[in-house]
């Protein structure tokens, strides 16, 4: 399920996302990305991952088309979570989006990523 929260940062798109994703959830975001950019230009994403369901990937994007340049708009992104998920895109042969200004933080270190966001 994703989730958006208060952002501590205007430039910055805050979500959480935890368990199964959906076809309206990838919907949601890409109009929440599609609208920061159009604002801003450039802009940051914080995200919380918890548990994700990597099967239900597939069919939540089956057919969703993305324009790749919103996704290209981030600045920053900072991913709090358990697992490095910037090395499971290395793996998957997703090197450019991994190589993307991004930092990995571990549950708890919420604050110290908000900080790096806004530097």
């Amino acid at each position: 399920m994703l989730t958006f929260m208060p952002s501590m940062d205007e430039r910055t798109v805050a979500f959480k996302f935890d368990g199964r994703l959906t076809k309206e959830d990838a919907l949601k975001l890409d109009e929440v990305i599609a609208r920061k950019q159009a604002e801003d230009g450039t802009f940051n994403i914080f995200a919380e991952v918890g548990t994700v369901d990597l099967a239900s990937i597939p069919d939540a994007l089956r057919e969703v088309r993305f324009d790749m340049s919103r996704w290209m708009a981030f600045n920053k992104v900072a991913l709090l979570s358990e697992q490095n998920w910037l090395q499971f895109a290395e793996g998957l042969g997703m090197g450019e989006i991994a190589r993307l200004k991004t930092m990995h933080f571990n549950p708890g270190e919420y604050d110290a990523a908000w900080e790096w966001l806004k530097d």
